[in-house]
């Protein structure tokens, strides 16, 4: 799941307000609505809400790296055979973070911890895109969206649906575009509407 909070991170620091649009890291930038129908469904509004809650924050590259790099080296994480070295490991990086923020802002104290809060928010909603993968496997007859299989699916070192996989024989393409997403079929399902 870690690999989820860092990717709905990433995807929130690329916000743009003013279209109410977020592009991912291959440049495809995706609205509200097309979110929702490439398989987001009711994740969307968390993810854009806590994306105009990450604005404020004025939120740097260096802060974003560093608060992935902490979200990703997390002790308390399932079937950890160490979680004490993990957390040694994440020190630094809490430290990196903190001295870095104070810092860039010597006059606003309080942004380590607002900053650090969203971990939180982060795992919240990566906790529910888990929900929802298991839920578009379990109603959606076929492969996931590819979107949805782009993003959650290798989360957790797990295989993507391949064509063999999934048993479509078609080719399998990592990417997609956003018209793709308005035609595809997706949006029929009664779980995306």
């Amino acid at each position: 799941m870690s690999a989820q909070t860092e990717t709905i991170l990433r995807i929130c620091t690329r916000y743009t307000p003013e279209q109410d649009t977020m592009t991912f890291s291959d440049g495809l930038t995706l609205n509200r609505t097309q979110m929702h129908n490439a398989g987001f469904g009711p994740l969307t509004d968390l993810v854009f809400t806590f994306a105009n809650q990450l604005l404020p924050l004025e939120m740097d590259d260096t802060e974003t790296g560093l608060l992935s790099a902490i979200c990703l080296i997390c002790g308390d994480r399932q079937d950890l055979e160490e979680p004490t070295k993990v957390d040694k490991l994440q020190e630094p990086l809490l430290e990196a973070l903190k001295i870095y923020i104070r810092k860039r802002r010597p006059s606003k104290p309080h942004m380590f911890p607002k900053i650090l809060m969203k971990i939180t928010d982060l795992r919240s909603i990566s906790a529910k895109g888990a929900e929802r993968v298991i839920t578009l496997k379990m109603e959606i007859p076929g492969s996931m969206p590819p979107l949805i299989q782009e993003m959650l699916e290798n989360s957790e070192g797990h295989e993507p649906l391949t064509p063999s996989s999934s048993g479509n024989t078609a080719e399998h393409s990592p990417s997609i575009s956003p018209s793709s997403v308005e035609n595809s079929g997706v949006s029929q399902s009664p779980l995306v509407q």
